[in-house]
């Protein structure tokens, strides 16, 4: 891709983003000043970089959005939801445009027609004559060209032309002089021009009243050169013409072909990934890096004394020193790739209100959304893995926890359901919740639509608790809507929320309380690429277990272990807790002469600490992750794999998913 576009795409999504936070902000408080600059700068600049390219139907647009937030920081007033309506519209569209070109390199071709669909509707919402708008936003109506062609000296010889022609019809800014513009020279030069047609774009003044600054032109013409020859002559002006590909009959008359004045361009390949990092992170690599290379030549130096021959002793210590500074080393530069990879959650969150906005718009409902915790960080896989599921989540507080006005009014509740969206950190983990205050979920509906839809037997279902069966909704299939719709009643999302979760190492929980609201809960780590682990002993074998879910390792003597029905119980610190075996997890023959003590690790499993029975602790590790590929690929209980020192594989074990 070449490097300007690349810069232009980086540049445009942050630009869309701060226009839509700006626009929202704007909508809660009609009257700020600083997001009305905010938002007209960002689309000001925005429009501006498009400008450098050929995507002549996204400037269109975004020039009218720009126009139409100059009248509103003007006068002040206006500012309605249609209008914020057709804005964020606007920002959204060019969103997707922006996406399109990351993969493809243009627009699609209905560019053309959206982007002036977009500008009329967005022009509409002017005070201006809509005589004026029609001619600003460069209207699609195409009965010029048949007049063009009907008034050239000979539209017979246009018909029985065999290649294609190009109408094109130029509006000049008034200010164009100012810009650096000529308008004339700018048609003369485009080359095999068969019809000109000038007018005056607003009726002209006394002549004495005329600006000779002021351009007041609107070029018509035909011409039979290529397209995209036409095209790169007005590339510099592409909010200020349409240029349309039209195929003349035998009959003499021109019909259009094709209306794709932004459309056309060389095919790109996808956008390579890109993330930005403070300055200070990337000097502190470089750091680390130089140290490693003097660790390195001091290695270097003692193979060479060991080669000549020198005292063993003398070496030993020599290796011994060098082998702690370089393990420091790895440590610290872990740390800092790790820091180089972190994002705050802001750059997943701030896509999220106008989502929630169009959700509750569709659905008629009214929303007080906030959110918290923006400036947790975490790693850039989990942040940006949090998209969908989040997305989902959000959706289901609106469409299912949040009632209607009407009913909210009736139990004593504002008219308007709050949905809180938080992030914190929990460790060397990282929470992340979305919390309603809407109408809960009812255990009783949800087992009536598991036994109709054959999720649970019915004599499980009966055996279930409350918190048990609330966790169905998490099961594929599972759906309490009563009919499908764009948003609800596929049987997917609740399901595709936990699966994502687990990809990302996490888990996901639900707390409801009927007619109070439902919180919905995931824990993730911090990183899915380099986790700290702590190698346990099962016989002759060793198992690794994520060190952020270990809350305390333990000695318990047989004594205190407690028969609990068909399982067992230990005391820990006059405490009663579950005890696990690994052995038993695991279904490995227990040793023949059991211990008279048990080691155990104790972890957190959801809520509550759980005993986990090892035969032994080995050592605690920095490892490098590697998820499970393959026919391995989703076996249960098994985050990933990591090679060890000698070669050998580690398992590491998601013991949350072994016990449930």
């Amino acid at each position: 891709m070449d490097d300007l576009l690349q810069h232009f795409i980086v540049e445009a999504h942050e630009l869309i983003q701060q226009a839509t936070d700006d626009l929202l902000a704007l909508e809660r408080d009609p009257q700020a000043s600083a997001p009305m600059d905010s938002a007209f700068r960002a689309v000001h600049t925005l429009k501006g970089s498009v400008g450098l390219f050929d995507f002549a139907p996204m400037g269109t647009a975004l020039h009218a959005a720009e126009d139409l937030l100059g009248d509103l920081r003007e006068r002040r007033d206006g500012i309605d939801a249609p209008v914020i309506d057709s804005l964020l519209a606007c920002i959204g569209q060019t969103e997707r445009w922006v996406a399109i070109i990351e993969q493809t390199g243009q627009l699609p071709p209905d560019a053309a027609e959206e982007g002036y669909r977009l500008a009329r509707a967005l022009r509409s919402q002017l005070d201006a004559d809509p005589a004026q708008n029609a001619d600003a936003v460069l209207q699609a109506d195409l009965g010029w060209i048949e007049e063009l062609v009907a008034q050239s000296r000979n539209p017979a010889n246009l018909g029985a032309q065999d290649a294609p022609l190009v109408a094109i019809r130029y509006t000049p800014r008034a200010d164009c002089f100012f810009s650096g513009d000529d308008p004339i020279a700018l048609l003369r030069s485009v080359p095999d021009l068969m019809a000109v047609r000038l007018s005056n774009r607003d009726p002209w003044p006394p002549a004495g009243e005329i600006d000779p600054f002021s351009c007041n032109l609107k070029i018509e013409a035909l011409s039979g050169a290529e397209l995209d020859v036409v095209k790169a002559i007005f590339r510099f002006v592409p909010d200020q013409v349409t240029i349309h590909k039209i195929a003349p009959t035998a009959e003499g008359q021109a019909s259009i072909a094709a209306s794709n004045s932004g459309a056309a361009g060389v095919g790109i390949g996808a956008g390579a990934r890109t993330l930005r990092v403070d300055a200070k992170r990337i000097d502190r690599l470089a750091d680390l890096v130089g140290e490693m290379v003097i660790a390195k030549n001091a290695l270097a130096h003692l193979a060479g004394q060991f080669r000549d021959g020198a005292d063993r002793k003398h070496l030993a210590q020599g290796l011994l020193a060098s082998q702690a500074a370089i393990e420091r080393l790895v440590a610290e530069l872990h740390g800092a790739v790790m820091d180089v990879r972190m994002l705050p959650m802001r750059d997943i969150f701030r896509r999220f209100p106008r989502a929630v906005r169009e959700t509750a718009s569709h659905l008629g409902k009214g929303i007080n959304f906030s959110m918290e915790g923006e400036e947790v960080e975490a790693d850039k896989a989990i942040v940006e893995g949090l998209f969908e599921p989040l997305l989902h989540l959000l959706r289901n507080a609106v469409g299912h926890g949040a009632e209607p006005e009407h009913l909210r009014l009736e139990s004593g509740k504002p008219a308007k359901a709050r949905i809180v969206l938080r992030a914190r950190r929990d460790r060397d983990r990282v929470t992340v919740e979305v919390e309603d205050d809407g109408r809960g979920i009812d255990p009783a509906a949800i087992r009536q639509t598991a036994r109709e839809r054959g999720i649970v037997p019915a004599d499980g279902l009966d055996r279930m608790s409350d918190a048990e069966t609330m966790d169905l909704i998490f099961a594929p299939g599972f759906s309490t809507a009563s009919e499908v719709s764009d948003l609800s009643g596929r049987g997917v999302g609740m399901d595709a929320v936990r699966s994502a979760a687990e990809r990302l190492g996490g888990q996901v929980s639900v707390r409801s309380e009927q007619g109070r609201g439902t919180t919905i809960r995931l824990s993730l780590p911090l990183t899915i690429v380099m986790t700290k682990v702590m190698a346990v002993r099962l016989g002759r074998e060793l198992y690794g277990i994520p060190l952020d879910g270990i809350l305390e390792t333990a000695f318990v003597p047989a004594s205190r272990v407690l028969p609990v029905r068909d399982a067992e119980a230990f005391v820990l610190r006059d405490r009663t807790l579950p005890l696990v075996r690994l052995a038993d997890l695991l279904e490995i023959p227990p040793p023949p002469e059991p211990p008279q003590g048990l080691k155990v690790v104790v972890m957190a499993v959801g809520d509550d600490p759980v005993g986990i029975a090892v035969d032994g602790f080995a050592e605690r590790m920095d490892v490098s992750m590697r998820p499970m590929s393959g026919i391995l690929a989703g076996m249960p209980g098994v985050v990933g794999t990591t090679l060890l020192g000698d070669g050998s594989v580690l398992m590491i074990l998601d013991i949350p998913e072994l016990i449930g």
